[in-house]
């Protein structure tokens, strides 16, 4: 047999979302009254049914695979190493030039700032940040005491040279106020923007730093930097060896060789339940389940789905010669409506089986969150209110209002292959019946829905949340109307625009955090539920984890959207493991 443990998750995971997507279209399902959803319910079975095949197949794989889990078994418990099962195996490698490491942990980078775990940007690389007066000056002056794990020096070049390849190669991140990064010595360097911008020390956070000498082709397969670890090897589909970094600048981790496993959610909990895996990532299914010598902890996170809506009729702008906008959700009372009436609370501690949170904005918790966006969970009284005082009125007593002869009734896309994702709309579709308006669901890939333009034109399920408030920007700008799919629903507010102008070009990071919460409700104006509501936001998922006893890894700054998966090691340097 094969030992190649990639085939065997990808087989499993290919025939699983079919098998999903399968049921899912056959069967129509429905939802219980008291909330259980049949879904979550047959959902499991189906579960238990493929999760022993997998622990089936993990334990022969275990007992055949020498390469792939012998080495693990046999050293899991030594105190200074460690074993954890992840997911978001990077399709590039290691490469900060290709989106490596999103949001997350770069390990083997270091970068010029980071978030500490209140989410303040601290300095890393850089040891003093200066504005200019007017704002298009970002000066920055780097530690000179950093070395390369392969010995040689960091220097300001290095950063030129990091920006220069990431603009070059990527369009991850959106470097166009950027006119010249240049090294006024070897330690300082100098980011000289076309407009001053208040989120870029945000955008420092994302990018990691590469050595110039050491970059070529294949350097995201064996990279060099300056992080806590160094790279020892990969075994795409199977495993990363990393090892501490001896000349790391900064404080040296507690462990000093970490084995990530890149393994699916069941085969993550069968390594458990071998006692094979210290820290081993689950789904919402296995919260509640005890294994021996383990700790269950779900994570509160930003991983954050949220549902667009089209904020203009039909026609109204032209994309690639589609007509887009939808002649529904166009109106306010549909989008303010549906946020009320949204039972987010049932979603997440039923249907998720309580493996996320409610949520009521992009941004629950970050500093630039208002407390206007907080709600009543299921306000089914308010939604009818907002929906009666709109002009939806159920004419012909049908369970749909409608008005001028339009009934409310629109699409609602999602990718398939997500369990959780298909729980959501299903906890939306209900949530909405109950408010009469009707929303047909329909399961697309996403190039489907991106080329057919279909998240312009109908209502489509997004991941959101970013630990940046660019985000509301991009979200929200009507600058960014059919210019890529942040704002999809080509939403457009005057009031709004003006303070998302204003808190880009402010200095004053106070001023601008206000100016961002105003964007999102002034007492008048908003993109919240008390506003235009773009978007619904709906749950934020957790990350649940078995834990093996002894080990102790800390406290997390919220995981975003992108790079939810290795922010799960952002603090390794602290963990232990006794």
């Amino acid at each position: 047999m094969s030992c190649n443990r990639n085939n065997y998750d990808h087989n499993y995971d290919h025939n699983y979302d079919h098998n999903y997507d399968h049921i899912h279209m056959i069967s129509g399902w429905q939802l219980q009254s008291q909330k259980t959803f049949i879904f979550h319910k047959r959902r499991k079975q189906m579960k238990r049914r493929l999760g022993l095949a997998a622990v089936l197949a993990f334990a022969v794989l275990s007992a055949s695979c020498t390469n792939a889990t012998k080495d693990v078994s046999t050293k899991a418990g030594s105190p200074d190493e460690i074993v954890v099962s992840i997911k978001g195996e990077p399709a590039k490698g290691f490469d900060p030039a290709f989106d490596w490491p999103g949001m997350g942990e770069a390990l083997f980078q270091s970068k010029l700032v980071m978030f500490d775990k209140d989410m303040n940007i601290v300095n890393d690389l850089a040891t003093k940040r200066t504005i200019s007066a007017d704002g298009k000056n970002l000066i920055l002056n780097l530690r000179q005491d950093v070395l390369y794990s392969d010995g040689k020096k960091f220097t300001a070049s290095d950063v030129v040279f990091t920006f220069e390849k990431v603009r070059e190669t990527t369009s991850y991140i959106d470097l166009s106020n950027v006119e010249k990064v240049t090294a006024e010595d070897d330690y300082t360097v100098n980011f000289q923007l076309n407009n001053p911008d208040s989120t870029f020390e945000y955008t420092l956070t994302r990018i990691a730093i590469i050595p110039k000498h050491a970059y070529n082709e294949g350097y995201g397969q064996h990279p060099i930097g300056s992080g806590p670890y160094k790279f020892v090897e990969w075994q795409k589909g199977q495993k990363l060896i990393i090892e501490a970094n001896p000349l790391y600048y900064g404080k040296k981790p507690n462990i000093k060789k970490v084995t990530f496993l890149y393994l699916d959610m069941d085969a993550s909990y069968a390594g458990a339940k071998r006692g094979e895996i210290d820290l081993a990532r689950v789904s919402m299914d296995y919260i509640g389940k005890p294994i021996p010598g383990y700790s269950q902890r779900s994570i509160e996170t930003m991983d954050i789905v949220s549902i667009s809506m089209p904020t203009v009729k039909r026609g109204t702008y032209v994309m690639d010669g589609i007509p887009i906008g939808n002649d529904v959700t166009s109106d306010a009372a549909i989008r303010r409506a549906l946020s009320y009436g949204m039972d987010r609370a049932g979603i997440a501690a039923n249907a998720l089986n309580g493996g996320a949170r409610p949520v009521y904005s992009h941004n629950p918790g970050m500093p630039w969150d208002t407390e206007a966006n907080n709600l009543k969970n299921a306000d089914v009284e308010t939604a009818k209110k907002i929906l009666k005082e709109g002009g939806w009125i159920d004419t012909d007593q049908d369970g749909i209002v409608m008005k001028n002869g339009k009934k409310a009734e629109f699409t609602l896309f999602y990718t398939p292959g997500e369990v959780e994702r298909q729980a959501v709309v299903l906890g939306a579709q209900e949530s909405a019946k109950k408010i009469g308006i009707k929303i047909n669901l329909e399961a697309k890939v996403w190039d489907e829905i991106s080329n057919q333009k279909l998240l312009y034109k109908e209502a489509y399920l997004f991941g959101k949340g970013a630990d940046s408030p660019f985000e509301i920007y991009t979200n929200f700008s009507s600058d960014r109307i059919t210019k890529g799919t942040t704002n999809s629903p080509s939403y457009k507010n005057v009031q709004v625009d003006e303070y998302l102008r204003k808190a880009i070009q402010t200095t004053n990071q106070k001023e601008a955090m206000e100016l961002w919460k105003k964007a999102q409700w002034d007492g008048k104006n908003g993109v919240n539920s008390l506003g235009d509501s773009p978007f619904i936001p709906m749950v934020a998922f957790h990350h649940t984890f078995y834990i093996k006893n002894g080990v102790e890894i800390g406290d997390f700054r919220p995981a975003p959207h992108r790079g939810a998966y290795w922010i799960t090691v952002d603090n390794i340097k602290d963990w232990v493991k006794k």
